[in-house]
């Protein structure tokens, strides 16, 4: 009789990932919902630096700005041209 092999977990989207609480929905390239920052490095019309405890996560664009904001999560709004990681 064959043993059965447990499969290994698939990874799941970068974007679904929940690396230290933290959950993003990205709509086009003109608005992100942000939730689980612990604090803002930066803020400019071209940059949005959040911290997250294990990593920055930087929003680079033209008209960045935050839209609403509450404790852990904000809404970034204006023309998002990349999304870096900062380990």
């Amino acid at each position: 009789m064959k043993e059965k092999r447990k499969k290994p977990p698939r990874p799941g989207s970068v974007l679904a990932a929940n690396i230290s609480s933290v959950h993003m929905e990205i709509s086009g390239n003109r608005e992100i919902i942000f939730e689980g920052g612990r604090g803002i490095l930066e803020y400019g019309d071209s940059s949005i630096k959040i911290n997250t405890g294990k990593y920055i996560v930087s929003f680079n664009g033209r008209g960045l700005h935050i839209k609403c904001m509450n404790n852990n999560d904000m809404v970034i709004h204006g023309f998002i041209t990349s999304i870096e990681y900062i380990i």
